[in-house]
C-alpha cells in the first residue's frame, strides 16, 4: 500500500478546504484506513499531526490575508473556522507572537506565501524515499 499517495491526496483535499471544516474521520475514510492508522501514518510521513497541521495551514493562510487585504479580521477567523475573534487572537498570539492586528500593521502589503502546495507535497514525499 503506497501511504506517501495517500498523504499527498489528503494534503491536496486539506489546502482545497482549509475554510471549511475538515474531521479526521472522513480523512480516515477517504484514505481507506481506519482513524488510528491514518493519523499513524500521515504524522510519520508528514512529521506532524493531523491537527498540527492543519491549524498551521489556517494560520498561514490567516496571515497571508492579513497581509495582503484589509478584510475583517473577524472575517478572516471565521473563514478559517475559529469560532470568535478572541480564540482566533489568542491562537494567532501564539503562533506569531503578535495579534492579528499588529501582524497586518507590520506586514500589510507585502504578501509572505510560504511553501506552495507542490512544495509541500514534494518535501513530504521525498522525505520517504
Amino acid at each position: 500500500m503506497d501511504y506517501h499517495l495517500k498523504v499527498r491526496d489528503s494534503l491536496k483535499y486539506i489546502e482545497e478546504h482549509l475554510n471549511k471544516r475538515i474531521d479526521l474521520d472522513d480523512l480516515a475514510k477517504k484514505a481507506y484506513l481506519s482513524k488510528y492508522h491514518y493519523h499513524r501514518i500521515f504524522h510519520k510521513v508528514s512529521g506532524e499531526s493531523v491537527t498540527r497541521y492543519i491549524t498551521r495551514r489556517r494560520m498561514e493562510k490567516a496571515a497571508e490575508e492579513l497581509a495582503r487585504t484589509n478584510k475583517p479580521i473577524i472575517d478572516i477567523a471565521l473563514e478559517y473556522q475559529y469560532a470568535s475573534q478572541e480564540s482566533f487572537s489568542r491562537a494567532f498570539l501564539k503562533i506569531y507572537g503578535l495579534t492579528p492586528g499588529k501582524y497586518r500593521r507590520r506586514n500589510g502589503g507585502s504578501s509572505n506565501p510560504g511553501i506552495n502546495l507542490s512544495n509541500r507535497i514534494n518535501k513530504i514525499t521525498n522525505l520517504a524515499a
